[in-house]
């Protein structure tokens, strides 16, 4: 996994890891960092992680959030 320069985001992306979900790495010429994806396919899970959010801890929270949300959460 690439480390985001942000700590709060890098702890965000493992706690997504953790539960399944896939980060991929995104090319040297995007805008964002990478995206998330859950392991069901919901539409709704993709997230885009952002290189430079306005507010790194926010922008975490707010990954955590849509993770534990994921409507595939109970069906492990």
């Amino acid at each position: 996994m690439a480390k985001h320069p942000k700590k709060s985001i890098r702890e965000a992306i493992t706690h997504a890891e953790q539960r399944g979900w896939t980060f991929a790495k995104a090319g040297p010429r995007a805008h964002i960092f990478g995206t998330l994806r859950c392991q069901f396919g919901h539409r709704e899970c993709l997230l885009f992680v952002y290189s430079t959010p306005r507010s790194p801890d926010r922008h975490a929270r707010d990954i955590r959030r849509a993770v534990d949300r994921c409507p595939g959460a109970g069906e492990n």
